[in-house]
């Protein structure tokens, strides 16, 4: 089984989304006994791609041992490790790491910015509301969009004067959707 796991996890060695995916669904499959192997490559800097790959397929078996392992990643100096950190934390539905990820909405990454708001919508965060509604003047489009998404999603009825506002300023109709739904969605 150890020779299986570790086949699996030299195959995470690669830049393709589809593949990855694959491969993290056959360990989920084996679920704990991949875990010490998964935690071990997640730690192994020679490996990144590997690296960033075991830190998702931890998140997706969902053992809670890992979930510190995943809480230190999101302070790693590598914008992808700290992103699929943030997605392995989202998928094992990990709701004690949502005050890390929440330190995450201040990254300069707006793909960090955008993976937190995702996470924190994931994890039913609505105590991350206050954090998030500064967000919708980020300066990223797409930081906006979700961050109107999330708005609506978790019921942070703060945003209502800003998402308002938006209508009124914002030039990107993706972002001027998601603030129509979110409006929608607080009205109720």
């Amino acid at each position: 089984m150890a020779d299986t796991i570790n086949t699996l996890i030299s195959k995470l060695d690669t830049s393709s989304d589809k593949v990855a995916e694959g491969v993290i669904s056959k360990l989920v499959k084996i679920s704990q006994p991949a875990v010490a192997d998964l935690m071990k490559a997640a730690i192994d800097p020679a490996r990144p791609r590997v690296r960033k790959w075991s830190l998702q397929a931890l998140g997706a078996i969902g053992d809670k041992a890992a979930a510190p392992l995943l809480v230190q990643a999101l302070k790693d100096e590598r914008m992808t490790v700290k992103l699929h950190a943030i997605r392995g934390l989202a998928r094992m539905a990990h709701k004690p790491s949502a005050l890390g990820i929440r330190r995450l909405l201040k990254d300069e990454s707006g793909g960090i910015r955008v993976n937190a708001i995702d996470a924190l919508v994931a994890l039913k965060a609505k105590s991350a509301g206050p954090a998030i509604v500064p967000m919708l003047n980020d300066e990223q489009w797409y930081v906006r969009q979700h961050a109107a998404i999330a708005c609506g999603e978790l019921g942070v009825k703060a945003a209502v004067p800003k998402l308002k506002k938006q209508l009124k300023t914002e030039t990107k109709k993706a972002v001027l959707d998601a603030a129509t739904a979110a409006l929608v969605k607080l009205s109720r």
